[in-house]
C-alpha cells in the first residue's frame, strides 16, 4: 500500500542543528542577510529560531547555552544540515498509513512554543510523526502538521534584507543513489516520472523543492545533506548556497 499521496504533502522545512550555539549561528545567518524569528522554546525542552521563506522554512534547532539538552533525538547530532521534514494535513492519518505500509514510526507527538501574533501572545501548535528506525539511514526525516500555520507564516518574517524567498534545492550525497531514490519513492508514494535519472545524479522534483541525490566517490562516506541552495525568485539562478563548511569553527 502507498505510504502517502503526493497531493497531500509538501516539503515543509529543513532542520539545522545548532546545539548550544543558537545565538552565535543566528548572528551568522543575520550577517548573510536573513531575518530570523525571535528565539522560542518548545514544550519538549529545545529552542529554535526560523528563517521563513515562501512555501517552506529553515529551522535553527538547539538548546540554550549552559542548559542540559532534553531532546534525545538532537542531543547527539552534530552542528550542521540535519533533517528533511515533509508537511502533512493530518498527522494521525499519516502515522496510520506509514505504519500500515511497514515503516517503524512513533505515535503522533504534540509540540508547542510561544510566539506573538498581531501584538498578542499565542501558542504555536504542531504535530509530528517521527520514525523509530529512519527509512533512509544517515538522514533524519519526519512529517509535520501545522495546527496553527497562521502563527508561523507571518508576513513580517517573510522579508529578508538579502531578498531571498525560496529554498530551491537540497543536495544529498550517498553511496547508492538508486537505492536512496527508491526509498524516497516508497516513503512518499512517488512515481518514476517524478525523477530525472542519470549515472551520477538523480533529481527528485517535488511540488515546492528539488532534491538531488549525488553518487559519492568515497566508498566510506555516509549518506548526508551536503548543501542547500536558495534564491530570490523561483525562476532566478541560485543566489546563495550553504554547505557544511558554513558551520566550521562551531
Amino acid at each position: 500500500m502507498a505510504a502517502y499521496s503526493p497531493s497531500e504533502y509538501l516539503f515543509d522545512h529543513l532542520v539545522i542543528i545548532v546545539r548550544d550555539c543558537l545565538s552565535e549561528l543566528s548572528q551568522k545567518f543575520i550577517h548573510q542577510g536573513f531575518q530570523l524569528t525571535p528565539m522560542a522554546h518548545h514544550n519538549l525542552g529545545s529552542s529554535n529560531r526560523l528563517i521563513m521563506l515562501d512555501t517552506a522554512y529553515i529551522e535553527l534547532l538547539g538548546w540554550i547555552k549552559g542548559e542540559t539538552p532534553k531532546r534525545a533525538e538532537i542531543t547527539n547530532q552534530e552542528i550542521g544540515l540535519d533533517a528533511i521534514v515533509f508537511r502533512t494535513d493530518d498527522a494521525q492519518r499519516c502515522y496510520e498509513q506509514l505504519k500500515k505500509s511497514g515503516f517503524s514510526v512513533s505515535p503522533v507527538q504534540n509540540l508547542t512554543r510561544q510566539a506573538e501574533f498581531e501584538g498578542n501572545a499565542v501558542l504555536v501548535e504542531f504535530k509530528t510523526v517521527r520514525f523509530i528506525e529512519q527509512p533512509v539511514p544517515g538522514l533524519r526525516i519526519y512529517f509535520c502538521e501545522h495546527v496553527t500555520p497562521e502563527y508561523v507564516w507571518q508576513a513580517q518574517w517573510l522579508k529578508h534584507p538579502n531578498k531571498i524567498s525560496y529554498l530551491r534545492d537540497i543536495h544529498i550525497v550517498t553511496q547508492n543513489i538508486q537505492q536512496i531514490s527508491n526509498q524516497f519513492r516508497s516513503l512518499l508514494s512517488l512515481q518514476l516520472h517524478d525523477f530525472i535519472i542519470n549515472e551520477k545524479i538523480i533529481q527528485l522534483n517535488l511540488q515546492n523543492i528539488n532534491i538531488y541525490f549525488h553518487q559519492s566517490a568515497d566508498p566510506n562516506s555516509k549518506t548526508s545533506i551536503s548543501c542547500i541552495a536558495l534564491s530570490k525568485s523561483i525562476h532566478d539562478p541560485v543566489d546563495l548556497s550553504i554547505d557544511q563548511q558554513f558551520f566550521n569553527h562551531f
